[in-house]
């Protein structure tokens, strides 16, 4: 599953990116909640914890505009890290 929206993206992306290692560990700059939350449903490792959670549900609240994108790239960066995804 895809997720769309007819949302200029510049208005839901992060200051700056968070880079991670999905698939064949190819580095992959995640510019928002947008990008998080196809990461997350598409490519994501199967390290599923109370961070991954966490940051899933905050990515799409920040997609309906019910919680500030800025305040959740910290949860997101969590789930990375809990997933041994983050690259440095």
């Amino acid at each position: 599953m895809i997720i769309e929206t007819e949302m200029n993206c510049s208005d839901i992306c992060w200051a700056e990116p968070v880079r991670v290692r999905v698939g064949h560990g190819v580095p992959v700059d995640i510019d928002g909640p947008q990008s998080a939350l196809n990461t997350m449903m598409q490519r994501w490792p199967q390290t599923r914890g109370e961070h991954y959670e966490r940051a899933r549900k905050l990515c799409m609240a920040a997609l309906g505009r019910r919680v500030p994108a800025a305040s959740i790239r910290d949860d997101f960066v969590a789930a990375c890290v809990e997933a041994d995804i983050l690259a440095e």
